[in-house]
């Protein structure tokens, strides 16, 4: 894990993103974007590095109707998103239709995911992430309900309660996924809150319950842009 400080770190986050693009242009691509703050590094990362061999979906999802809180809604409507699909990438939707249920979105999200691993066993999955301030990472929050996040499922969809987090309905891949399928991935957290994060995740402060973003530690490739 490289952590690097910066005066500019959603710049330099969307040039690492645009880096590791190139640098595997030739192989399957799984792209999972994370949304809220972290999407932002997508102004700075160059669609020229992208091509049809990429496959664009999330890191998590808000399972939402709504396209200001749903993630997969969000991404859409960036440029990036925009500009690479006039590159012809391919796409793993999560947006919620009407009348869509959580339970049938986690199904179809996990089938999706193995279908991508089954049709390309030898392509790369990157992924870029935020930390929230209370510690959690992609959609993994815990204080709800009681969720195995390490079991041998790739994809899990919970419910938490609103004074734990105001996106109650979510989805998100696993610890088990994470360790399992994720080659590298872009952090960008910046902010005195995730700053003291950081550290504690650096000085191995923590557990994964009390922060989930501790899992960073035990991935193969991971740089951390912050101030």
């Amino acid at each position: 894990m490289e952590v690097i400080r910066s005066k500019n770190p959603k710049e330099e986050a969307g040039m690492a993103l645009t880096k590791t693009l190139q640098k595997y242009r030739t192989r399957p691509i799984l792209l999972m974007l994370s949304g809220g703050s972290a999407s932002s590094i997508l102004e700075f990362t160059a669609t020229t590095a992208i091509n049809s061999n990429v496959t664009i979906t999330v890191l998590d999802e808000r399972f939402s109707t709504d396209s200001q809180i749903n993630n997969f809604a969000q991404i859409e409507a960036t440029n990036f998103y925009k500009e690479a699909m006039k590159a012809g990438v391919n796409v793993i939707s999560t947006v919620v239709g009407v009348g869509d249920m959580l339970k049938e979105a986690e199904v179809k999200w996990n089938n999706n995911l193995h279908h991508w691993r089954e049709n390309n066993p030898d392509g790369v999955i990157l992924a870029t992430m935020g930390i929230g301030s209370d510690g959690h990472i992609a959609g993994i929050i815990f204080g709800g309900e009681q969720v195995d996040f390490s079991n041998d499922n790739w994809i899990v969809s919970y419910v938490v309660p609103k004074e734990i987090n105001q996106y109650t309905e979510r989805i998100t891949p696993t610890f088990t996924f994470l360790r399992q399928q994720i080659d590298e991935v872009i952090v960008y957290a910046t902010g005195e809150d995730k700053r003291a994060l950081i550290k504690k995740i650096i000085n191995q402060d923590n557990n994964l319950e009390y922060i989930p973003a501790s899992i960073l530690t035990e991935l193969p490739s991971v740089k951390i842009f912050t101030d």
